[in-house]
């Protein structure tokens, strides 16, 4: 005599139970044919707080802000040097608190008035500086100045080829010199970068890179870490490299 198949019994419980949990994970029964609802789509990825997501962009896209670069600003009253981003008319000192003026100033003329500013000057070709002294991030020289002025840069000086200084005028941090412009040094040039787009004849003593790009030329010696040399540059002078952090 076969046996008989044991049938499985459900209580109410179970039943409503799994019939909730099928409505959850959008179960639709085959009874309910065309007019059945549709399963729910699942809910939206969240943004998290700490990133940016633009208008319209679809979500789960994140994009990233561009930081403005940094820089180094050196204060003219304590000489404490710290970095700053981005641009402002005025700061103030990290250290002495004194008022720093980053605006920048074009000379197109006679000039007798002082400047102090972590900005840029450009002294064009009609410029003249009388008895008068820059100090600047960075300035640009293509005009000229009496034996009384003098320029400093805590950053770059450029010098074009129609100005007129020598280096007893100026102190800067980097030194580049324009095409067509010649300079000739009537002592050691202590410097951190140089970059020789025009003739510099002398001795000079570099703690970062000497770039000599074509067209340029250097006449004398020249002592440091870091040379370079461009296709087209000319180098006519006695060489002394050392490592980084040697003597």
């Amino acid at each position: 005599m076969a046996k008989k198949k044991k049938t499985e019994v459900m209580d109410g419980f179970a039943v409503v139970r799994m019939v909730s949990q099928a409505k959850k994970d959008g179960f639709v029964p085959p009874a309910a044919g065309k007019n059945a609802a549709a399963p729910k789509p699942p809910p939206p990825v969240p943004v998290k707080s700490n990133s940016l997501q633009t208008p319209g962009a679809p979500p789960g896209r994140h994009f990233k802000t561009v930081q403005p670069p940094k820089w180094t600003l050196r204060c003219f009253e304590c000489g404490y040097e710290f970095h700053i981003s981005g641009r402002t008319q005025t700061i103030y000192c990290a250290k002495c608190r004194a008022a720093i003026d980053l605006g920048d100033y074009a000379v197109d003329g006679p000039w007798t008035r002082p400047i102090k500013t972590g900005g840029r000057v450009h002294i064009r070709k009609n410029g003249h500086l009388q008895h008068v002294a820059f100090m600047a991030g960075n300035i640009t020289m293509e005009g000229t100045l009496d034996e009384q002025s003098a320029l400093e840069c805590s950053q770059w000086l450029e010098i074009g080829s129609d100005a007129i200084l020598s280096d007893r005028q100026f102190k800067t941090h980097n030194l580049r010199l324009a095409a067509g412009a010649t300079l000739k040094l009537s002592r050691k040039l202590r410097i951190h970068h140089l970059e020789l787009f025009g003739t510099l004849e002398g001795e000079v003593e570099a703690t970062g890179v000497v770039t000599i790009h074509d067209g340029g030329d250097l006449c004398g010696s020249v002592r440091g870490a870091h040379l370079q040399v461009e296709d087209g540059g000319g180098l006519s002078a006695r060489v002394f490299i050392w490592p980084t952090g040697s003597a």
